[in-house]
């Protein structure tokens, strides 16, 4: 059995697996927790094997942040995950840590039909590289190299990335951004604190501040973010169409970015809770225009397929299918 985990910066998914054929099967006791409850993924990870004892032959966890040296201090989190510390309290030789988009980039072979949206058919070649972009609590990139029939993910920061403004709306919000931050990255602008603070600055564009404020109250645990995709598809909210015509044209550019640095023929992945609640507005015009518009590399970029991960445990599956490769 393979105790397999998606851990972020809002909410970690946890399940156990059997492996068969290099695929995860019928996650067993899966749960959806809240990860700022706990004060540490220990702590969390102890209550949730309280509630679903049993052996564990393997383990693997897709983190948000940078693994170094089996450790991995998670973006958005006070946490360390300390994969020594795991092991032994598991009683395993050892427990695979893993850049959550290097997770997810594993679960793409598990995903089944229906569980992906197509933004742009393109022309996949079946011997190139892909890439995945992942706005949520934060950003995640990762290029997926092909080898073989395979893709082997990998390791990236690049969420971190400078952010680099296009249009006039854009560098105005690269300004207003770098005297509230000092640094502007594209994880700023392409996140669900990046959609909160889009709202708020073109509320304040528009001398409309009671009207945030309002949203602000209306909001629930979620936060404003939610409330600010709403209007803006709807939209109920001027300053909240703006916000989000900007965020997905960043998307759109950073997605096309990904794909010149990977020549990603293989398709580019939108992963992350953002895309699929944001489904209706990443098929304006705004996002595709924004991916094609790379001067002569758009007849490159209108072959490569666009698609939207609709399934949220992408990540699990990755985890564990990792685990289960890695475990033989």
């Amino acid at each position: 059995m393979i105790l397999a985990g998606d851990v972020g910066g809002t909410k970690t998914y946890l399940a156990r697996f059997e492996v068969a054929g290099g695929l995860p099967g019928t996650p067993d006791g899966p749960e959806l927790v809240p990860s700022a409850a706990f004060p540490s993924f220990e702590a969390l990870l102890h209550e949730y094997l309280a509630r679903h004892p049993g052996p564990v032959e393997a383990a693997c966890f897709g983190v948000a942040g940078a693994v170094v040296d089996e450790c991995v201090r998670v973006t958005n989190l006070p946490w360390i995950v300390d994969g020594a510390s795991l092991a032994r309290k598991l009683g395993l030789r050892r427990v695979h840590l893993l850049n959550d988009l290097v997770a997810t980039g594993y679960g793409i072979a598990a995903l089944r039909p229906g569980e992906l949206d197509c933004l742009q058919a393109g022309d996949p070649a079946r011997d190139a590289n892909a890439g995945i972009l992942a706005p949520g609590t934060g950003l995640g990139e990762s290029i997926l190299v092909r080898v073989g029939r395979d893709f082997l993910p990998v390791p990236s920061e690049g969420g971190h990335a400078d952010f680099a403004a296009r249009t006039d709306d854009e560098l105005r919000v690269f300004r207003a951004f770098r005297e509230r931050y000092g640094r502007v990255s594209y994880e700023r602008v392409l996140s669900g604190p990046g959609i909160t603070a889009l709202g708020e600055h073109f509320h304040q564009e528009r001398g409309a501040e009671r009207e945030w404020a309002s949203h602000v109250a209306s909001a629930d645990e979620h936060g404003p973010a939610e409330v600010v995709s709403a209007r803006g598809m709807d939209g109920s909210c001027d300053a909240c169409v703006d916000a989000m015509r900007l965020f997905v044209g960043v998307l759109g550019a950073e997605a096309g970015n990904l794909a010149l640095r990977a020549v990603a023929r293989a398709g580019i992945y939108l992963g992350g809770g953002i895309p699929p609640k944001i489904l209706p507005a990443l098929k304006w015009d705004r996002f595709l225009e924004s991916f094609l518009d790379k001067d002569h590399l758009r007849p490159l970029l209108t072959t490569i397929p666009v698609w939207v991960i609709l399934n949220p445990r992408t990540g699990l599956l990755g985890a564990a299918r990792y685990a289960g490769l890695a475990e033989g």
